[in-house]
């Protein structure tokens, strides 16, 4: 092997080593519990979790903490289905469905993306179907919404001027100031709600589900023909979905 491949391939190494041990625990780890771990030095160590954190392999918690990241996941999901975050949920969508007579959806929310993973249908009446595996727009839905409200208004905006804020309906919020007021109000009640703002006649609730390093990874809700946010039919639905969310963060 010559001398060129062989520093790479090494580092190759101890980057799945880091990986090996952060599943092997099971928890969040820090810097230095790593290198200690490892034998490895912490610049050594630093660098190769910023690398992978760059990528999503790896992920960060606020006390600095590192844990497996995202992408590992996706890479599950394409080698096997032995590990499926819709097979947990579909049971508390099925339930949630049946309660509120509205189409129950869970929700990918990671670094913008924002994108339905799973879906149950009512058993009767009109069934609305989302759009699986498409991302959705952050200003328009309220999912989207939800995850602009978990972040600062500084990352929120930051996000809103990349991205945009087309209008899709009438309804449809377009400036910031507008977006600044909701996400105010959704902080405060835990939940967001999508009043035609995506499709004309649909309305929508979520709220945030925690993964067990209490980050909010995801979000479950329902979406359907409800003739207004303020009806009672609608208002028991937010009390349902923001149960469900909290039964969810419990057992995942």
């Amino acid at each position: 092997m010559d001398a060129e491949r062989e520093v790479p391939i090494r580092a190759l190494g101890k980057a799945l080593r880091l990986l090996d041990l952060l599943a092997e625990r099971r928890q969040p780890m820090t810097l230095t519990a790593l290198a200690e771990a490892t034998g490895y030095p912490k610049s050594t160590v630093y660098a190769l979790l910023s690398s992978m954190r760059a990528y999503s392999y790896v992920e960060q918690q606020p006390d600095g903490r590192y844990f497996l990241g995202i992408r590992l996941y996706e890479c599950g999901r394409a080698v096997s289905g032995a590990w499926d975050v819709t097979a947990l949920v579909r049971p508390y969508l099925e339930r949630l469905a049946e309660l509120t007579g509205a189409t129950a959806v869970v929700t990918l929310l990671e670094r913008g993306h924002i994108i339905n993973l799973e879906q149950v249908a009512p058993p009767a009446g009109v069934q609305v179907l989302s759009e699986m595996g498409v991302r959705l727009p952050v200003h328009a839905t309220a999912q989207g919404k939800l995850y602009l409200a978990l972040q600062s208004d500084a990352d929120a905006m930051a996000l809103l001027r990349t991205e945009g804020m087309p209008a899709f309906t009438p309804h449809t919020l377009v400036t910031h100031e507008a977006m600044l007021e909701q996400l105010s109000r959704i902080r405060a009640d835990g939940f967001a709600v999508e009043d035609g703002e995506y499709k004309i006649g649909l309305r929508a609730v979520c709220a945030p589900v925690y993964d067990r390093a209490g980050v909010p990874r995801f979000a479950v809700g329902v979406v359907g023909l409800f003739r207004r946010v303020r009806s009672e039919a609608f208002t028991d639905a937010t009390a349902a979905v923001r149960d469900v969310a909290a039964q969810l963060s419990a057992a995942i």
